[in-house]
Parts: C-alpha cells; structure tokens; sequence
C-alpha cells in the first residue's frame, strides 16, 4: 500500500511539473509572439506613407486635407498604426485600400488629439455588403424593417465593429456632411472607455463638465422634438446616441455645426481638442 501511495506521489509530481513546463513554454511562446508583433509593428511604421494613400485622403477625407504639414505626417502615422494592427476585413465584399483608409480615417479623426491612443479594446472591424438587422443579415424580405448601418459588437462581438460598406463610402465622398457612420461607430468606443455608453465619455470630459453637458443634451433634444433642429433626430434616441450624432456633424461639417450650435461646438471642442486654442487655428 506504500509503495502505491508513493507511487501515486510520484505520479501527482511528475503531472505537476508537466503542466508547470506547460505553462511556462505557453507564456515563452506568447511573449515571442508579442515581441515578434512589435518588431513588424515598428518596421510598418517606418516605411513611408504611400503616395496612393495620400492622394486617397486627400480627395475623400475633409479632416485631412485641411492640416497643416505637421498635422498631415502624424494623420499618416496614427493610420498606419491603425491599418496595421487592426483587422479589416470585409463580409460579402470586396475592401481595398480605400476602404481601409477610410476605416482607419473614421478612428483617427474622432481621437486625433489623443496621439497615443489607438482603440484598444478593438481587434476586428468587418464591413458589410449593405445595411443589416440585429441578427447581421443583409437580406431584404417582406416585414424587414431594421436597417442598421453601424454597430459595437458586444458579447461574443466584443471588440468589433461592424460596419456598412455603402454607408461608409457615402460619407468619404470628399464633400461636407452631417453625417459619417464611421465617426458614430469611433464615437461610441471612446463612449465606452469608461466601462458604459452613455453620452458621458469620461475619457474626454471632466466631471465639472458633466451637468452643463447633460443640460445642453436635454435643451437640444427639446429642439430636435419640436423639429426647430437641424441635427439627426435620431440623436434623441439617447445621451448615447445624442453624443454620437452631434460627433459626426461636429467633424464633418464644422463650420456650419459651429454656425448653427455654438454651445455645443464649445462643449465638444473641449472634449475632442483639449487644447482649445489649437482648434481656433484649425478652424
């Protein structure tokens, strides 16, 4: 019977020490990995920025075109960051260049103050064929009435976004918009940094601009109901979707945003360009 337990004893070590060599070479083989996604990162980064690319931003992508040359070079850098460590791919359809520019122009935009910052939560972004309903089909049958453009996957779609293909390319046709499907997407994931999609980014405001930017939602939206707004009603949905679609009026067409809604041009300079001298130049 001794001889058995020892056995058994034995046994019990010999598994242990299997699993632990298991382990260990897993997490060797995960930081090699890691190192191995850094090293190609950092060689991405330092080729130049295709002439193609550039002459894609310019014709499709307001934003970019009116930087100055600094701004230019690091709107360049932060999209090859991007492009390089996202995927995106296409479900039905074809993505190109372009698309993936145009991808990579709807996540720099909204954070371009923020030059670190890169989406973390976000692996995948998938474009689809047309719009879709909330089971991800694009098919069109009697009694469909759902038509969904944009979406932050959530659940077994964490950290992806899905997006129109259609949509997308309506809103980077180089001329000024209200609005841009992509941005709203973007918008909701800096939304979501602070763990709810709420219309309260903690990432970008400070909580002394909490209540004044509740106040400001609630007094748009009375104007939205009334239909004494110019802005996407579907902004009333909630505080959520308000930040959103003001977010996307705000960077595709601020000129005319800053000319009819001051105050909320006030209030999302601060949130998206801490800095709020450096957007007066820009504008």
């Amino acid at each position: 019977m001794m001889i058995l337990e020892a056995f058994l004893l034995q046994l019990e070590i010999m598994i242990g020490l299997i699993l632990f060599a298991m382990i260990i070479i897993g997490i060797i083989i995960r930081s090699r990995k890691a190192e191995l996604k850094k090293r190609e990162l950092k060689l991405k980064l330092q080729e130049n920025f295709p002439e193609a690319w550039k002459e894609i931003l310019r014709k499709k992508v307001i934003f970019y075109k009116e930087l100055d040359d600094e701004d230019k070079s690091l709107f360049e850098k932060r999209i090859q960051l991007f492009i390089s460590s996202k995927n995106i791919d296409g479900v039905g359809t074809e993505i190109d260049d372009s698309i993936k520019l145009m991808v990579a122009s709807s996540a720099v935009i909204p954070s371009f103050a923020f030059p670190g910052y890169n989406y973390p939560s976000v692996s995948t972004i998938l474009l689809y064929p047309n719009s879709f309903d909330e089971e991800f089909k694009t098919e069109r049958y009697k009694g469909h009435k759902e038509f969904i453009t944009g979406m932050v996957g959530d659940g077994a779609m964490n950290g992806t976004v899905i997006l129109s293909k259609p949509e997308l390319e309506k809103a980077f046709d180089g001329i000024p918009h209200k609005t841009n499907v992509g941005i709203h997407e973007f918008v909701h994931l800096l939304d979501k940094e602070d763990g709810a999609i709420d219309g309260i980014p903690k990432l970008l405001i400070e909580d002394t601009h909490i209540d004044p930017w509740l106040f400001e939602i609630k007094k748009e939206m009375r104007k939205m109901e009334k239909g004494n707004s110019d802005i996407n009603p579907y902004g009333i949905t909630n505080n959520a979707e308000f930040l959103a679609v003001v977010s996307e009026y705000f960077f595709d067409n601020p000129d005319k945003f800053k000319r009819r809604h001051p105050e909320l041009y006030s209030f999302l300079s601060t949130f998206f360009y801490p800095d709020f001298n450096e957007l007066e130049e820009r504008t």
